[in-house]
């Protein structure tokens, strides 16, 4: 993971809509909450798993710039025109380190699990991500040891837990 404690995030918030977190270091890597707080905290866990997707997918963990940097940079003073700014840590309690799956699956590239929401993170070969809901502590532990992870994910998890792509897309409430 980064050798940073963390990063600086914009927060804004219009009339109408949840508070949105953007961090001008970290490009893609955004959350929401419905109130300052809510949104800082999400945020901390959103910056965990995206640099830890990151660093599975090989991509160079972004430095982090201190905010006299970020101020000579025309875009962040555009971006930053109505927010506020944040530093931000990764919760790194809130991600279990992803484990890349070089040897032993020819379809899992790398899985991951948040054990507070209890989500599955498994990205496949293909560069998708798919996120299983409601997934106990246990299966993940099966399934991190097991031999064939295809296999077992689509014999103990893909029928029995709900599941989405996982995208890093961005949605504002309307107001």
């Amino acid at each position: 993971m980064s050798k940073t404690t963390g990063y600086i995030a914009l927060v804004h918030k219009d009339k109408g809509t949840s508070y949105g977190v953007s961090f001008p270091d970290v490009a893609g890597c955004i959350s929401a909450g419905d109130t300052f707080e809510e949104a800082v905290a999400n945020a901390s866990e959103a910056l965990a798993g995206h640099l830890a997707l990151m660093e599975a997918d090989g991509d160079a963990i972004p430095n982090a710039r201190t905010l006299e940097e970020l101020k000579e940079d025309a875009n962040f003073i555009d971006d930053s025109t109505d927010a506020v700014a944040a530093f931000i840590a990764p919760r790194a309690d809130q991600v279990t380190t992803l484990q890349p799956e070089t040897d032993r699956s020819t379809a899992v590239k790398a899985v991951s699990y948040e054990p507070h929401k209890r989500e599955l993170f498994v990205t496949f070969v293909s560069g998708r991500t798919y996120v299983y809901d409601n997934v106990p502590p246990e299966v993940f532990e099966e399934f991190k040891t097991a031999n064939a992870k295809g296999a077992f994910l689509n014999r103990e998890i893909s029928d029995r837990y709900s599941f989405r792509e996982f995208s890093e897309r961005f949605l504002v409430a309307a107001g």
